[in-house]
């Protein structure tokens, strides 16, 4: 067999492959043999049936068939050879005159390949370290939020009028251009009585209205409605006022403090304190990932280079498909919804790019400082992630793809640590 390999550009090459006669016919007679032995024709046993026969009835679907293996078994030999990173399935153009058994077989393969990268200047990146520190009024604000997820919805009385603030229980029917739409249509819908978006649970017309009254109001879909047909149009509403209720929100106490139900926590003061641990391992962890982000854009701005646009592709598919098992997650099916899914490719693109660029730095420098993964690193990492998330280490052994990806992000978070290390702190 043949080689040659052409450098089209850092990220494709164009690779030509010729193999030898002889080759050749002892695939196609591999072929017709394995074809013969599966084919039942009329007039013949099975397995019987001449070559000549099969030749006039399958010779199109045979040669096909041999294409492909012949250039399956050859390229993935060739890639071999040429120790060629292949990133995407080769384009193929089949040389003049096809497959035969009386002539040599010819191809050029296209295909997108890892760039090699060369990495320098990976260390003494300018990193601005942020201290982590929780006060007071951070701890007290998120108590309160917490105090406020505990409120129970209880019915108004003394008075049967909205006021500012209430929560009203809502029957609607709504409309665009005079038509109705789906999800336009409710009972007993749940909104508070304040200046902001109906869409949101918000409505400020309530306000002054009396419970039972009927009235008719508009209210504009935001521009960035999720249906798309609805969009910055405006929809008429029929409205009842049914009821009003008012939040009863739990005093800050001891008592309080039990009723969050954190194993240990008895006492407000315990309360707070662990609130400011969790923030603060919180915190740590949102600088954490800023100053990991900042190492990578730093080294990426020192090592520029060209990516394949396949793993650019593939990553835009990753994120879109993990936007779809969110919204999953949240009972919306991404298919139901009308979006522009051309102008949501475009829109995540350069944050693809830049996540193939790290990807792919990261593992240069790797290579470079000869950081490895072994299964010490794993099992570390599986009893971390298993005490996060509070189950046993046999529950979340990865394996295939998912050990892979698991191992390469062990080993890119040793090159963030590398670059960490030899960073210039200011």
């Amino acid at each position: 067999m043949k080689i040659q390999v052409e450098k089209l550009s850092p990220v494709e090459k164009k690779v030509t492959v010729e193999i030898e006669p002889a080759e050749v016919a002892k695939e196609i007679d591999r072929a017709y043999a394995s074809l013969g032995r599966r084919v039942k024709l009329r007039g013949f046993r099975p397995g019987k049936a001449p070559r000549t026969v099969l030749e006039r009835n399958f010779k199109e679907q045979v040669e096909a068939d041999v294409v492909e293996k012949l250039v399956q078994k050859s390229f993935e030999e060739a890639t071999r050879e040429q120790a060629l990173e292949a990133v995407a399935a080769p384009r193929v153009e089949v040389g003049e005159g096809g497959v035969g058994a009386d002539r040599p077989f010819s191809y050029t393969a296209r295909v997108e390949v890892k760039p090699v990268i060369v990495p320098r200047d990976y260390r003494g990146i300018p990193v601005t370290r942020k201290p982590v520190e929780i006060t007071d009024a951070t701890v007290d604000a998120e108590v309160e939020r917490l105090r406020q997820s505990f409120g129970e919805m209880v019915p108004l009385e003394g008075r049967d009028v909205a006021e500012a603030g209430d929560w009203a229980v809502i029957d609607y029917q709504g409309s665009v251009e005079g038509k109705p739409f789906d999800g336009g249509t409710a009972e007993g819908a749940l909104i508070q009585v304040k200046d902001g978006n109906f869409f949101a649970g918000e409505m400020a017309v309530l306000q002054g209205r009396k419970v039972g009254e009927a009235f008719e109001t508009e209210q504009h879909f935001p521009a960035d409605f999720r249906d798309t047909a609805l969009a910055g149009k405006a929809g008429k509403f029929a409205i009842t006022l049914k009821s009003l209720r008012t939040q009863k929100i739990p005093a800050v106490d001891d008592a309080f403090a039990k009723e969050v139900g954190i194993e240990g926590v008895e006492t407000l003061a315990a309360l707070r304190d662990r609130v400011r641990t969790d923030l603060e391992k919180r915190e740590k962890r949102r600088v954490e990932a800023e100053e990991r982000d900042a190492l990578v854009k730093g080294a990426l701005e020192k090592n520029d280079f060209e990516v394949p646009p396949a793993l650019v592709e593939r990553t835009i598919d990753a994120m879109v498909e993990s936007t779809a098992q969110r919204l999953a997650r949240q009972g919306v099916d991404i298919r139901q919804l009308d979006l522009d899914l051309a102008r949501i490719r475009a829109d995540m693109r350069e944050q693809a790019l830049l996540t193939v660029k790290a990807a792919l730095l990261l593992e240069a420098i790797a290579l470079a400082e000869k950081i490895e993964v072994g299964e010490q690193d794993e099992q570390e990492e599986i009893q971390r992630r298993a005490a996060e998330l509070g189950v046993p280490p046999s529950r979340i052994q990865p394996k295939g793809d998912a050990r892979e990806g698991l191992r390469q992000r062990i080993r890119e978070d040793k090159v963030v640590a590398l670059l960490a290390a030899a960073a210039n702190y200011q």
